[in-house]
Formats: structure tokens, C-alpha cells, sequence
């Protein structure tokens, strides 16, 4: 049986293991989906239980997108440049960290036929999923971003990340 979880602190509020094990269900693949609370230090060690095949798969939720990059043999070209990692699985011998957030939420908006092209968009907040975000509304002709957040060193970040 494979097995798949999300990972993050806090993770109780996390509705991912409801979601994936109801399509594991209704396609009757013999798989888990589970989720687990972690601290910083124990990171290391589930990237270890992927590489030994303990784990199939990661998702990777709040405070952990970045932290996990250090750990991984290889990045995608999302990864690089949002420097946020939603999605950690293996190829080959390799753990790759990857980001699904950006084109999630670029899809997202043309499911319900929205445009941002040539708008001017608010972001409130700079955190984990905010890099995509902003990513997602360049690359789909946001005219202008403007970014709010609580802590001004978080925001100030993100400008230099995305002038």
C-alpha cells in the first residue's frame, strides 16, 4: 500500500486527508493519505523515511515550504523561483521538491473565468502560499500587485523576490 501525507505546524485543521482519501477511495488505489504535526527538527528525518521508501509522496503546508529545501536533492523550476516547495516525492534516487500551488491557483481562476490581466490585485499576507500567488498573477498579466502584511520584514522579502 502506498502511502502519502501532509505535513506542517499546525496540521489538525488540515482537510487534505479527507480530500485525497475520498479519490484514493473512488478509484480504488491502495493508498493512505494521512497528516502529521512536525517540528523543524524532525524534517530531516520524513525526507529520510521518503528516501527509504517508508513514504511515497509529501505535501508540504505552513511553516515548512521553505524549510524543507535544504533537504532535497533536487528542485523544479517553480521551486527555484518561488523558493517554496508544496510537493515532495522521488524520482529515482532523487527527493524532489516541487510546487503545484502556482498552477493550482492559475487554473483556479480560469475554471471560474476570471481574468487579472491588465488589474490591479491586493495580496493580504506574505506568507507560505503568497510567493505562488503573486508568481501565478504575474505570469497570468496582473497590471500591478500590492502586498499588506503584518510584519513588514516578510513583505519587504517578497519585494525583492518580485520587484
Amino acid at each position: 500500500m502506498k502511502k502519502y501525507l501532509v505535513i506542517g505546524n499546525p496540521i489538525q485543521h488540515s482537510l487534505s486527508p479527507k480530500l485525497h482519501n475520498y479519490w484514493i477511495k473512488k478509484n480504488n488505489l491502495d493508498a493512505i493519505y494521512d497528516k502529521r504535526q512536525l517540528d523543524e527538527n524532525n524534517i530531516e528525518e520524513i525526507i529520510n523515511d521518503l528516501k527509504k521508501g517508508k513514504i511515497d509522496g509529501i505535501n508540504v503546508t505552513v511553516p515548512f515550504k521553505k524549510t524543507v529545501i535544504p533537504f532535497l536533492d533536487k528542485l523544479t523550476p517553480l521551486v527555484k523561483k518561488t523558493h517554496s516547495v508544496n510537493t515532495i516525492f522521488k524520482e529515482g534516487h532523487k527527493v524532489v521538491g516541487d510546487n503545484t500551488d502556482v498552477e493550482g491557483f492559475e487554473l483556479s481562476l480560469k475554471y471560474i473565468d476570471y481574468s487579472v490581466k491588465n488589474k490591479k490585485i491586493f495580496v493580504l499576507g506574505a506568507g507560505g502560499v503568497a510567493p505562488s500567488i503573486i508568481l501565478a498573477l504575474k505570469r497570468l498579466g496582473a497590471s500591478e500587485i500590492i502586498l499588506s502584511n503584518r510584519t513588514k520584514q516578510n513583505a519587504e522579502l517578497l519585494k525583492k523576490q518580485y520587484p
